[in-house]
């Protein structure tokens, strides 16, 4: 039976808990391990992420929250004299990635009898759980920075969610969040729960089936949390050890240099990120002072044997209006991918695959500041 597993004190829980995490403080991941999928199961499935179904470890009783997440499209561009592959991720229902762990996530919460859920985000997690929450029947409430777009929270309130706007930094959102859920909601974070990672890796799935014998030799992604890293070795890991593909790829998350808990961490040599001093970021989605899952990323770049690099504002800005000149209308948050991207070596440059997050459309307000003149 799949149950939540801390890999700290060894603890189990059983799914229909509420729970995001140990009693010893630690954050929990899921078992049994994924399972690879094998073609047989593939045949004449759709083409959502819960084709992938095996991989997720749920309750076979378990009817999936969809919205018709995944399969997002790889397209090649030719920049800075390269032809470099993008996975345009930001083309999910809610328009960013974490559709992606919203659906098996808000899926296990109605599963686990929730009636209502609790998230605090600084934009994208907040409009995807709020998208599958109404899709599910769920009372929903986020809470958010108070530096979040208005077009994110926007997006909230249409599909029928609460908002509560915290003052301060984005840990006293979470914390925020936290006090709320003590009183009964189902506390659907997508910075703790390993069900959310799970979905994000149906990701590395998706990369095996489309490029299958051209696979990348390096992924290139924007990271706050470490959430997404943490799921794409995940699912690249169960690839490789079922046989599916000879090794992975090499991971590289990049981080904005104005908030770079893992960086930091690692340079340190580190096994926890250690309390760090932040400012603000144009690329507010991966500004994440105190990842509560830290450990979990660090132990996968090492086991990738991947990197973090951390790049300035004025490297997000420039490769953002290269995107743009692409026609590839991304947050400037996606944008930390391609100049994480510049900076690696001509052979880590080479058979990359960078993974665009988060769609422009939720941030036009901003971005009409950040350009005032036409491009």
């Amino acid at each position: 039976m799949a149950v939540y597993l801390c890999p700290a004190c060894s603890r189990q829980y059983e799914l229909k808990e509420d729970r995001f995490r140990c009693e010893c403080g630690s954050f929990l991941d899921t078992a049994p391990a994924p399972a690879a999928p094998q073609a047989q199961q593939l045949d004449n499935r759709d083409l959502t992420i819960w084709r992938y179904r095996e991989f997720f470890g749920l309750p076979e009783d378990l009817q999936p929250v969809t919205l018709g997440e995944g399969r997002t499209p790889v397209v090649r561009k030719s920049i800075d004299g390269q032809e470099v592959d993008f996975k345009l991720d930001f083309m999910q229902p809610s328009g960013s990635f974490k559709d992606r762990g919203a659906s098996v996530l808000v899926s296990a919460a109605r599963y686990a009898g929730a009636a209502s859920i609790i998230e605090d985000s600084s934009g994208n997690a907040g409009a995807a759980v709020s998208a599958y929450a109404r899709a599910a029947g769920l009372d929903c409430t986020i809470f958010t920075p108070d530096y979040t777009p208005t077009g994110k929270l926007a997006q909230m309130r249409m599909v029928g969610s609460r908002v509560v706007k915290v003052k301060g930094t984005r840990q006293d959102t979470s914390q925020a969040a936290m006090d709320a859920a003590a009183n009964g909601a189902f506390y659907a974070s997508h910075l703790w729960n390993p069900l959310f990672i799970r979905g994000l890796a149906s990701t590395a799935l998706e990369i095996w089936e489309q490029m299958g014998a051209g696979m990348p030799h390096s992924v290139v992604l924007p990271v706050g949390s470490g959430g997404y890293y943490e799921g794409l070795h995940l699912g690249f890991s169960t690839l490789t050890a079922a046989g599916k593909i000879e090794a992975p790829p090499r991971l590289v998350g990049v981080q904005a240099r104005h908030c770079s808990p893992l960086v930091q961490a690692l340079e340190a040599g580190l096994e926890d990120a250690a309390p760090i001093e932040s400012q603000p970021t144009v690329a507010e989605g991966i500004s994440v002072q105190q990842p509560p899952r830290a450990r979990g990323v660090l132990q996968a770049v090492r086991e990738n044997r991947g990197a973090l690099i951390s790049v300035t504002e004025d490297e997000i800005l420039a490769s953002l209006t290269d995107l743009f000149a692409l026609g590839l209308f991304v947050e400037p948050t996606s944008a930390a991918a391609l100049a994480g991207w510049r900076k690696l070596s001509p052979d880590d440059q080479r058979g990359a695959l960078l993974i665009l997050t988060g769609s422009g459309l939720k941030q036009t307000a901003k971005l009409e500041k950040l350009f005032p003149a036409p491009l």
